[in-house]
Protein backbone atom coordinates (compact mmCIF):
# COMPACT_ATOMS: atom_id res chain seq x y z
CA UNK A 1 0.00 0.00 0.00
CA UNK A 2 1.34 3.53 -0.90
CA UNK A 3 0.97 6.08 1.58
CA UNK A 4 3.44 9.07 0.52
CA UNK A 5 3.79 11.09 -2.82
CA UNK A 6 7.40 10.03 -2.81
CA UNK A 7 6.80 6.04 -2.60
CA UNK A 8 4.66 6.45 -5.53
CA UNK A 9 6.78 8.65 -7.44
CA UNK A 10 9.84 6.01 -6.74
CA UNK A 11 7.80 3.10 -7.85
CA UNK A 12 6.87 5.16 -11.15
CA UNK A 13 10.75 5.88 -11.38
CA UNK A 14 10.50 9.87 -11.33
CA UNK A 15 12.39 12.31 -9.21
CA UNK A 16 10.72 14.13 -6.52
CA UNK A 17 9.84 17.59 -8.10
CA UNK A 18 7.98 15.48 -11.28
CA UNK A 19 5.31 17.46 -13.08
CA UNK A 20 1.76 15.97 -13.82
CA UNK A 21 2.48 15.86 -17.39
CA UNK A 22 5.53 13.22 -16.51
CA UNK A 23 3.47 11.52 -14.52
CA UNK A 24 1.20 10.83 -16.93
CA UNK A 25 3.99 9.79 -19.52
CA UNK A 26 5.63 7.55 -17.18
CA UNK A 27 2.37 5.74 -16.73
CA UNK A 28 1.63 5.25 -20.20
CA UNK A 29 5.14 4.55 -20.78
CA UNK A 30 4.88 1.70 -17.59
CA UNK A 31 1.59 0.39 -18.15
CA UNK A 32 2.22 -0.72 -22.00
CA UNK A 33 5.96 -1.92 -20.62
CA UNK A 34 4.29 -4.30 -17.67
CA UNK A 35 0.48 -4.68 -19.10
CA UNK A 36 -0.54 -8.55 -18.33
CA UNK A 37 -1.54 -9.04 -21.74
CA UNK A 38 2.11 -7.79 -23.36
CA UNK A 39 4.43 -9.43 -20.45
CA UNK A 40 1.95 -12.11 -19.19
CA UNK A 41 1.18 -13.14 -15.31
CA UNK A 42 4.38 -12.54 -13.72
CA UNK A 43 5.06 -8.96 -14.06
CA UNK A 44 0.81 -8.26 -13.14
CA UNK A 45 2.03 -7.03 -9.51
CA UNK A 46 4.25 -4.93 -11.17
CA UNK A 47 1.16 -3.37 -13.19
CA UNK A 48 -1.08 -3.30 -10.21
CA UNK A 49 1.81 -1.14 -7.74
CA UNK A 50 2.29 1.34 -10.88
CA UNK A 51 -1.70 1.71 -11.07
CA UNK A 52 -1.94 1.98 -7.40
CA UNK A 53 0.87 4.67 -7.54
CA UNK A 54 -0.54 6.53 -10.21
CA UNK A 55 -3.92 6.47 -8.61
CA UNK A 56 -2.08 8.14 -5.89
CA UNK A 57 -0.69 10.50 -7.54
CA UNK A 58 -4.03 11.83 -9.06
CA UNK A 59 -5.66 11.91 -6.12
CA UNK A 60 -2.70 13.71 -4.14
CA UNK A 61 -1.43 16.50 -6.48
CA UNK A 62 1.58 17.85 -5.36
CA UNK A 63 1.06 21.64 -3.51
CA UNK A 64 3.51 23.74 -4.47
CA UNK A 65 5.25 25.59 -2.03
CA UNK A 66 8.02 28.16 -1.83
CA UNK A 67 11.19 25.80 -0.22
CA UNK A 68 12.17 28.09 2.83
CA UNK A 69 14.34 25.13 4.68
CA UNK A 70 14.34 25.93 8.44
CA UNK A 71 14.58 29.49 8.87
CA UNK A 72 11.76 30.34 11.19
CA UNK A 73 12.20 34.26 10.51
CA UNK A 74 11.95 33.75 6.61
CA UNK A 75 8.94 31.51 7.31
CA UNK A 76 7.09 34.48 9.04
CA UNK A 77 8.34 36.92 6.63
CA UNK A 78 6.61 34.81 3.93
CA UNK A 79 3.27 34.85 5.47
CA UNK A 80 3.68 38.31 6.58
CA UNK A 81 4.14 38.89 2.87
CA UNK A 82 1.16 36.55 1.94
CA UNK A 83 -0.56 38.08 4.64
CA UNK A 84 -0.31 41.28 3.13
CA UNK A 85 -0.88 40.69 -0.49
CA UNK A 86 -4.51 39.06 1.07
CA UNK A 87 -5.64 42.15 2.37
CA UNK A 88 -4.78 44.37 -0.29
CA UNK A 89 -6.79 42.13 -2.44
CA UNK A 90 -9.40 42.37 -0.09
CA UNK A 91 -8.97 46.35 0.14
CA UNK A 92 -8.92 46.18 -3.43
CA UNK A 93 -12.20 44.51 -3.63
CA UNK A 94 -13.79 46.71 -1.02
CA UNK A 95 -12.78 50.11 -3.00
CA UNK A 96 -14.38 48.76 -6.15
CA UNK A 97 -17.59 47.61 -4.30
CA UNK A 98 -17.84 51.45 -3.12
CA UNK A 99 -17.03 52.74 -6.01
CA UNK A 100 -19.90 50.74 -7.72
CA UNK A 101 -22.21 51.77 -5.00
CA UNK A 102 -21.09 55.35 -5.38
CA UNK A 103 -21.50 55.30 -8.66
CA UNK A 104 -24.99 53.95 -8.26
CA UNK A 105 -26.37 56.35 -5.71
CA UNK A 106 -25.04 59.52 -8.22
CA UNK A 107 -26.66 57.66 -11.18
CA UNK A 108 -30.10 57.36 -9.02
CA UNK A 109 -29.97 61.10 -7.63
CA UNK A 110 -29.32 62.00 -11.66
CA UNK A 111 -32.26 60.38 -12.21
CA UNK A 112 -34.21 61.32 -9.26
CA UNK A 113 -33.11 65.07 -10.87
CA UNK A 114 -34.17 64.61 -14.44
CA UNK A 115 -37.36 63.25 -13.33
CA UNK A 116 -38.41 66.67 -10.94
CA UNK A 117 -36.92 68.40 -13.65
CA UNK A 118 -39.76 66.97 -16.36
CA UNK A 119 -42.57 67.30 -13.68
CA UNK A 120 -41.94 70.87 -12.26
CA UNK A 121 -41.49 71.40 -16.53
CA UNK A 122 -45.03 69.97 -16.79
CA UNK A 123 -46.50 71.87 -14.06
CA UNK A 124 -45.11 75.18 -15.65
CA UNK A 125 -46.82 74.26 -19.59
CA UNK A 126 -50.03 73.51 -17.60
CA UNK A 127 -49.65 76.81 -15.31
CA UNK A 128 -48.84 78.49 -18.76
CA UNK A 129 -51.59 77.02 -20.61
CA UNK A 130 -53.94 77.53 -18.02
CA UNK A 131 -53.23 81.51 -17.50
CA UNK A 132 -53.23 81.79 -21.59
CA UNK A 133 -57.23 79.82 -21.36
CA UNK A 134 -57.90 82.50 -18.17
CA UNK A 135 -56.59 85.60 -20.73
CA UNK A 136 -58.79 84.44 -23.80
CA UNK A 137 -61.87 83.76 -21.46
CA UNK A 138 -61.28 87.66 -19.81
CA UNK A 139 -60.80 88.85 -23.68
CA UNK A 140 -64.03 87.03 -24.28
CA UNK A 141 -65.66 88.37 -21.10
CA UNK A 142 -64.39 92.35 -22.33
CA UNK A 143 -65.48 91.72 -26.10
CA UNK A 144 -69.08 89.88 -24.76
CA UNK A 145 -69.43 93.25 -22.00
CA UNK A 146 -68.68 95.88 -24.76
CA UNK A 147 -71.45 94.44 -27.38
CA UNK A 148 -74.30 94.17 -24.40
CA UNK A 149 -73.33 97.75 -23.35
CA UNK A 150 -73.70 99.06 -27.41
CA UNK A 151 -76.98 98.26 -27.46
Amino acid sequence: MITTRVDALRIMGLPVGASSLDIKNAYKELSKKYHPDVVGEEYSGMFAQINEAYDFLMKHPAVSRKVLGNDEKAMQRYANQRSNRDKAKRYEFKDRMRKKEKEAKLEKAAKEARRKREEEKAIKLKAEQEAERQIKAMEMAIIISKMIGEK
